[in-house]
């Protein structure tokens, strides 16, 4: 306690040797600052606060990324809004992984993956749907919702820029394939694992439909349909079709056929005459007998109903619809063995 008062004397001491020191660092002009001086520099702050608080121009504060104008990023965000016109269905067909998709909810192409249980293809259905969305390719590419998800972005993307266009939207031939293109860029291939989801059993029928829903769903305005698939070669000809012998044989001798001159007439029996039905006529056999008939040159034979009379030609045994002259191959006239059938 006896160190106390000199404590406080110490203390005195060296705040008055910093208060000197201080007050020596002052400039002159600094500390000699007049009120009028003071006035002017508080009314200079004031008015630089005022043009702060009132700037004498507008500051936009849109952000845009590098490499890009405002209006390009407009451009962007208003075909974000535009709605999607495609989606995907996932299901099962057959007991196969399939995914369809749908444009403005008709469905237009389905896709077909291997053999799978329902439960897994429902598992794995959301997990492809992300990947599809970052265009990612899962292990298996072939997965039937990988290619059906990819579809799909393209064509929304068609239609939110506007490229989408219906008339140019066709489909050709090639190597057993049926492909549908836009202008020059494919946009899908079509075979057993791509297929339409209605299908009538006929590949280029499927090929052909198919076409023509894309092209009266994608884009501004409906396109024309389409009547044939491009480069399609023409059918074969038919094969002869041998019949063996069989049933009773009745006689043989030279036929004839008869056609477009007497299509739509009445025959013997009061039908009118189809020249591509299977029909003849015969001199004697009662009508709706069948019969076969066999071209002993070819050995092609078609079986026939009789709702005619004749032929009348010297040495004609029987006259052949045109259809049936067709079925064996017969251009004028041809040695024929008649076996009745009924």
């Amino acid at each position: 306690m006896q160190y106390k008062p000199l404590g406080n004397a110490v203390a005195v001491v060296l705040a008055s040797v910093v208060g000197l020191s201080i007050t020596a660092s002052i400039k002159p002009l600094q500390a000699e600052t007049s009120d009028d001086a003071m006035s002017e520099v508080t009314a200079n702050v004031s008015a630089e606060s005022d043009s702060a608080a009132q700037p004498e121009t507008e500051v936009s504060l849109d952000v845009v990324k590098v490499g890009e104008s405002s209006s390009q990023q407009q451009v962007k965000v208003a075909e974000e809004t535009i709605p999607a016109i495609a989606k995907v269905f996932p299901h099962v067909a057959d007991d196969r992984q399939a995914a369809t998709v749908y444009v403005r909810n008709i469905p237009v192409l389905t896709f077909l993956g291997d053999a799978v249980q329902a439960e897994k293809a429902e598992q794995d259905s959301t997990e492809l749907r992300k990947l599809a969305a970052t265009k990612v390719a899962p292990p298996d590419v072939d997965q039937p919702l990988w290619k059906a998800n990819k579809l799909v972005a393209e064509f929304n993307q068609l239609n939110r820029t506007g490229k989408a266009n219906g008339e140019e939207i066709s489909v050709r031939w090639e190597d057993d394939l049926y492909i549908i293109e836009h202008g020059e860029d494919v946009l899908v291939t079509l075979d057993e694992d791509a297929i339409l989801p209605d299908t009538t059993g006929a590949s280029a029928e499927d090929a052909l439909q198919a076409t023509n829903r894309l092209r009266r769903l994608l884009g501004q305005e409906e396109a024309s349909a389409l009547t044939e698939v491009a480069d399609l070669p023409a059918p074969p000809e038919p094969e002869p079709h041998v019949v063996a012998y069989g049933g009773s044989f009745y006689e043989q001798g030279e036929a004839s056929w008869y056609g477009p001159g007497f299509h739509g007439n009445l025959t013997a029996n009061g039908e009118r005459y189809n020249q591509w039905a299977m029909t003849a006529a015969h001199k004697y056999l009662p009508f709706g007998t069948v019969v076969r008939v066999t071209n002993l040159y070819s050995g092609a034979a078609a079986v026939v109903r009789i709702n005619d009379r004749g032929p009348y030609a010297h040495g004609r045994v029987i006259d052949l619809s045109a259809a049936a002259a067709d079925v064996i191959g017969m251009d004028g006239v041809a040695s024929v063995r008649i076996d009745i059938l009924n």
